[in-house]
């Protein structure tokens, strides 16, 4: 459950402790995000029974209707609503919220997290919001500027070539250290720029030296 709730309420979505590193003009910003998020969209789902009054009312995610004594939440900050318990979650991510702190927008419950991405981008290595005027964005994904680096080597990646190992950018030549398959005919690693031939789980450079008829030497790329 502790780490339930780390992740649906990220301490460092409102307090800067949890954030070093931060320029003065960040640490404002974050504060004044989270002062505002507090003050129009936090609220607490409650659970309770079914009042008599809302006998025969809607849920308000599922629409099947609630009877007099079944389990409920109602949500202050959504006005006379109420939902089935398992109904009461967030609309991103579809944890339950039952009890915990929720947030809302447009109508919509999100989780702590969830909420927060809604108005800023979140660094894909520190799991902190960006509150700087730029952001590196690669495969749909943000980080910091300085924080899209090599996961092995840390060297900068900021207008180099990278790939994508297990979600983490890497340099090339630790992707290939690491990761890169060695092809069946010279034993060399095929690398992120080659263009490599498959068959059966084998792997080959797809050059007509290492992907050919291993009798005859024929080039075997776009042949049977």
């Amino acid at each position: 459950r502790a780490k339930a709730l780390l992740q649906q309420l990220p301490p460092q979505d409102c307090d800067e402790r949890y954030c070093p590193g931060l320029a003065e003009e960040e640490r404002e910003q974050l504060q004044a995000f989270s002062a505002r998020r507090r003050r129009e969209a936090l609220g607490q789902g409650l659970a309770c029974p079914v009042p008599g009054p809302c006998h025969g009312c809607p849920c308000r995610k599922c629409g099947q209707r609630l009877n007099q004594g079944d389990p409920g939440v109602s949500a202050s900050r959504l006005g006379g609503h109420l939902w089935h318990p398992s109904c009461f979650c967030c609309h991103f991510c579809h944890q339950p919220l039952v009890d915990l702190i929720y947030f809302q927008q447009d109508g919509r419950i999100y989780c702590g997290r969830h909420h927060a991405e809604l108005f800023r981008p979140r660094c894909a290595s520190c799991d902190q919001l960006i509150f700087l005027e730029e952001c590196i964005e690669a495969e749909g994904r943000r980080w910091h500027p300085e924080h899209f680096c090599c996961l092995e080597c840390e060297a900068p990646l900021r207008g180099q070539r990278y790939v994508l190992a297990s979600g983490r950018p890497h340099c090339a030549r630790c992707y290939e250290s690491l990761y890169a398959e060695p092809c069946q005919a010279c034993g060399e690693p095929i690398g992120a720029d080659c263009e490599e031939a498959t068959h059966q789980g084998l792997r080959w450079h797809a050059r007509a030296a290492c992907f050919c008829c291993s009798r005859c030497r024929a080039p075997l790329r776009g042949r049977p």
